[in-house]
């Protein structure tokens, strides 16, 4: 099976150790991000790309139930615990790798956290995000990122224990959104524990839809 080792992570993947010093973390650096759109607008329309076990949309929904919510991932296990954990009429969760993943639907915000690194063509979800975006959409992608030797080591180990990825360093990330067009508006760095590697949250604008 393609996705084995995350379908088998999900029964546990929300008492990871990491969802402490990483994935929680994460959560709440996207939250602060989105909460001002989001009181400025409640009924935006949400993308997430990579959504697990849905434990962001569940955050955000739960302050803004009037919003259109949409999670995506190819693990199968991940969305059954997302569909049975987070409810609300306007969430929806689907089985599909990025990849494969067709819509004619427009977003308002378009959200990967630490999923970018596992997608086997990263300028094409990039490109595929651009074409989500309504005008004037935010999109937030947090990865792992490799930019010491230190990076390069820790994310060699977790690398190990999921599945095939490569943690593209922030220069790269950066040249990545300039070739597919989206303006970078704000990088920042979490980092709960000197064990772990760099967090990297982008905040991008896609230009093409401005």
């Amino acid at each position: 099976m393609k996705y084995q080792k995350w379908e088998k992570l999900a029964r546990k993947y929300n008492r990871l150790w990491v969802q402490k010093y990483s994935l929680g973390p994460t959560r709440r650096e996207v939250l602060k991000l989105l909460l001002p759109r989001l009181q400025a607008n409640p009924c935006l329309r949400l993308f997430e790309a990579g959504c697990g076990t849905g434990q962001l949309i569940s955050e955000i929904s739960a302050r803004y139930p009037q919003a259109e919510y949409l999670g995506i991932d190819a693990a199968r296990n991940m969305i059954r615990i997302a569909k049975k954990n987070v409810k609300g009429q306007k969430i929806r969760f689907r089985t599909c790798p990025v990849e494969e993943f067709r819509s004619t639907e427009k977003y308002d915000i378009i959200l990967c956290t630490h999923a970018f690194p596992y997608f086997p063509e990263k300028e094409a979800a990039l490109r595929k995000f651009a074409w989500l975006c309504s005008p004037g959409a935010a999109v937030i992608i947090v990865n792992s990122s490799t930019n010491s030797l230190k990076d390069l080591i820790i994310n060699f180990f977790l690398k190990a224990t999921t599945s095939r990825a490569r943690y593209l360093s922030i220069k790269e990330m950066k040249a990545l959104f300039r070739k597919t067009g989206f303006d970078l508006k704000k990088v920042k760095i979490i980092r709960e524990r000197f064990y772990m590697p760099t967090i990297a949250l982008f905040y991008l604008e896609n230009q093409s839809n401005q």
